[in-house]
């Protein structure tokens, strides 16, 4: 936290939990919504992310593509700039799937309070074991 200016800055990503994304996959695409975030961040909130590298990032749950547009027409009506990350479909997932939203940076003291209803995002966890 900005002390001097009592600023919190965060980013938000969200992402689609509903297409089974594998961990590197899943990392990837959250790199890309980051990226996307940053760039469409007000400059000012920014650098004020920036000031203390502690660059803080939320990675929120939406259960499929649906969720994810309708938590971007949400956002957006609250006038909070998003950016859809679309994949191409080179590896695990078919092309033209909305596998994230990036968030541009925020004061979560200002406008922390919209984001309470979301889940952080858990992935499920498989556990096999091999018996000789």
């Amino acid at each position: 936290m900005d002390e001097e200016n009592k600023t919190e800055p965060v980013m938000y990503i969200f992402m689609n939990k509903g297409l089974g994304l594998s961990p590197g996959k899943l990392a990837s695409q959250v790199a890309h919504a980051a990226a996307k975030a940053s760039d469409m961040s007000n400059k000012k909130m920014r650098d004020d992310w920036n000031k203390f590298g502690f660059y803080t990032k939320l990675v929120m749950e939406a259960r499929n593509e649906e969720h994810l547009k309708t938590i971007q027409k949400y956002l957006e009506d609250r006038k909070i700039k998003t950016a859809l990350i679309i994949d191409e479909g080179r590896t695990e997932i078919d092309a033209h799937q909305a596998t994230a939203l990036g968030v541009e940076v925020i004061d979560k003291n200002e406008k922390g309070e919209i984001f309470k209803a979301f889940q952080l995002y858990k992935p499920e966890i498989e556990i096999k074991v091999k018996f000789s």
